[in-house]
């Protein structure tokens, strides 16, 4: 659904609210077997890197489904923590459907299927300016994985840590971040042996599931963002990971954290 949503915000919009209306019958329809949190892992079969991860949460409220949608995008400056889209399913297929002031994005979801913790789809996504379509994208295999935990409490603190990487020649650094409750965190650096806070003109953050996104900007410079997944937390140690696309390649950046303070 990345697409569907960075080709919106891309002309600048404002999303509004998002609610399912099934037109189908059958009492097992797919929208179902999607209720739950899903992390979007990989499109058209390959991994999605650290530049653009995004959660999708389905639920259902009396016969009314409804979806919320977490996402970071630097390139479009997409930046959204469990916003709504309209959505009607059909049988095995959703159709998705965003219109804000002239432009309409509609994303086509078919051969939905779900095994165990694995959401698979092909999703066509046609976008319309004035009513006229000007792009047409896939269809294009998505795969989710489901996600069980719920960090957005567990990271609220200050940590310390190391960055590994499985990339060749790789030099292992030392990282500081403290997450607060108001959804702001404070980045550090290590100077003579200290960990000294780092001057910012913003940093806020937002955990969804395993989602972690963070933007920060330093005075003068332009924003920057960091988005990892959590994968584990036990005995005050986090770990996190992210997909980094370097010289042509794909790394895995595994960050193990341990909280210090509250």
């Amino acid at each position: 659904m990345k697409k569907f949503f960075s080709l919106v915000l891309a002309a600048t919009i404002i999303c509004g609210a998002m609610t399912f209306t099934s037109c189908s019958k059958n009492k097992d329809n797919v929208a179902d077997k999607i209720i739950g949190k899903w992390l979007n892992v990989e499109s058209a079969g390959l991994p999605l890197t650290a530049d653009i991860l995004s959660v999708s949460t389905f639920v259902k409220e009396g016969s009314e489904y409804k979806c919320y949608y977490s996402i970071s995008e630097a390139d479009y400056d997409v930046w959204f923590y469990k916003k709504q889209a309209d959505v009607k399913v059909d049988g095995n297929t959703i159709m998705v459907t965003l219109k804000v002031d002239n432009i309409t994005t509609v994303e086509e979801m078919t051969d939905i299927t779900v095994n165990g913790d694995d959401l698979y789809y092909k999703g066509k996504t046609t976008l319309y300016i004035n009513g006229e379509e000007i792009a047409s994208y896939g269809p294009c295999q998505e795969h989710y994985v489901k996600v069980n935990d719920d960090f957005s409490q567990i990271v609220i603190g200050r940590w310390e840590g190391t960055v590994t990487s499985d990339e060749p020649d790789f030099t292992p650094y030392p990282i500081c971040e403290k997450y607060l409750a108001d959804g702001t965190n404070i980045e550090y650096e290590l100077v003579d042996g200290q960990w000294v806070e780092v001057e910012t003109e913003y940093a806020d953050y937002f955990v969804d599931g395993s989602l972690l996104c963070t933007r920060w900007q330093y005075p003068g410079c332009e924003e920057e963002r960091e988005n990892s997944v959590l994968v584990s937390y036990s005995n005050d140690t986090l770990i996190a990971k992210e997909v980094v696309l370097r010289h042509g390649n794909l790394y895995t950046e595994t960050s193990t954290l341990t909280k210090v303070s509250e």
